[in-house]
């Protein structure tokens, strides 16, 4: 047999079933429990043009013409009695969403104890799905779990069945699914059909825990235990979970389940208390971004700089920099010793990048201390080409201006500041005052 009529016998067909709640994809398959021995022979007829008619719907196929090649699986089939090509065509006519044709031309060659019998009556059964001629579906449905007897077939009349809100014979038909071959996925259906649907919640966590204690703490089933944990409110049970899956994946070394577990413990801890996520972080000796933020939130400054040094020695990313240079700035009691150091920064860094945040820093030290008023207005328009509203850009804006004893421009933009944000501000409230007494 040419090596192409033999890709086509063997290519797997895959179909999503959509508009099922909780399905999983459907692959149709040779294998069944009926012995091959037992198929019926067909009498195949020979057609002179078959290979050729192959490699034509082979290239459309290829090629996303599906309505080209599917036309020539069914004169292959028209011509040869060889049901493989009528597999194909009802194939592509369900991917084309012409379920009326998969349907006539399914019921029209339905053969008993043929080798393609399972996927011609799966393809039919779908269609009648998607035509929504419910009775029909459960009944060929059945008829496929009856014949064939495998875990895909349990999930299309379990998957139907949950489509119908029948939630106990869908509930039924996932356990016969999994209990053939143990998969992971229907065991989540399983559960969230529990949960969800038939009353059943604590039933569906425990089977969960159950399963993910004994088997290394699969990632998604564990998450989807922690999504009805919070649901329930049962905090208590989040925390030394998600320090268990940590611990596991740390082991086994398993990413990026590790890091996705380590950044969902981490983000959890700080919800509840943010010492607590500092406190892992540290015993951990996790130097991340997260820890840095967790050092800002908490107003421990002096933590967050030394943190900031060391990741920009480790990595010579320049936002460390930055970062860093505003810190530094905020710490500093005698704000007029670390001028040179941190506007020593801010140029290292403004060299590289383009950072509005870093340019109205620098722009405000310029203008505020009189050390460079011109350059001031510079940085901070450069800045308010990004953020042209940002109240705090304005602010600096107006204030070089002030000091540039342009008065009338500095009213003109601090103006903007006050009638948005006020005079609660301390800062707001004294560049007001002396805009207002300059125009005067």
């Amino acid at each position: 047999m040419s090596s192409y009529k033999n890709y086509l016998i063997t290519s797997a067909l895959i179909f999503l079933l959509s508009g099922c709640n909780n399905t999983e994809p459907t692959i149709p398959t040779n294998k069944s429990t009926i012995n091959s021995a037992h198929f019926i022979k067909k009498d195949i007829k020979h057609f002179n043009l078959e290979n050729e008619y192959i490699m034509y719907a082979l290239e459309y196929e290829s090629q996303k013409k599906y309505k080209s090649s599917r036309e020539i699986y069914l004169k292959l089939f028209e011509n040869t009695n060889n049901h493989e090509y009528l597999v194909n065509y009802l194939n592509l006519s369900f991917i084309l969403k012409d379920y009326e044709n998969v349907k006539k031309h399914a019921a029209s060659n339905m053969i008993e104890n043929i080798k393609e019998e399972e996927m011609i009556l799966k393809l039919y059964t779908l269609s009648l799905l998607k035509l929504n001629e419910k009775e029909e579906t459960i009944k060929y449905a059945k008829k496929l779990v009856k014949k064939f007897y495998h875990k895909s077939n349990h999930s299309l009349l379990a998957s139907i069945y949950l489509d119908l809100k029948e939630y106990d014979k869908s509930l039924a038909e996932f356990e016969k699914a999994y209990k053939i071959n143990n998969s992971i996925e229907t065991l989540q259906t399983i559960t969230s059909i529990q949960y969800y649907y038939t009353n059943e919640k604590e039933k569906s966590k425990n089977t969960m825990f159950d399963y993910i204690e004994k088997n290394s703490y699969p990632f998604n089933l564990s998450l989807q235990l922690l999504s009805f944990y919070e649901k329930d409110k049962e905090k208590e049970k989040i925390t030394p979970l998600l320090e268990t899956m940590y611990s596991t994946y740390k082991k086994t070394n398993k990413e990026p389940m590790l890091s996705k577990t380590q950044d969902l413990l981490i983000r959890y801890l700080a919800k509840e208390d943010k010492q607590q996520a500092i406190n892992f972080l540290q015993e951990k000796k996790i130097e991340s971004t997260i820890l840095l933020e967790l050092y800002k939130d908490t107003n421990q400054l002096t933590k967050a700089n030394l943190l900031l040094d060391k990741l920009y020695k480790k990595t010579n990313n320049l936002e460390y920099l930055g970062q860093q240079a505003i810190i530094e700035f905020e710490m500093a009691k005698n704000k007029q010793m670390v001028l040179p150091n941190v506007i020593s920064k801010f140029d290292k860094v403004l060299k590289k990048i383009s950072n509005p945040i870093y340019e109205n820093y620098l722009a405000y030290i310029l203008i505020d201390y009189d050390l460079n008023i011109k350059r001031g207005l510079t940085l901070v328009k450069k800045a308010l080409i990004l953020e042209p509203n940002n109240l705090a850009f304005i602010d600096t804006l107006a204030w070089g201006f002030y000091k540039n004893k342009d008065c009338k421009n500095a009213y003109i933009q601090m103006k903007k500041v006050v009638d948005n944000a006020g005079l609660e501000d301390k800062e707001i409230k004294l560049h007001w005052e002396k805009i207002k007494e300059c125009v005067k």
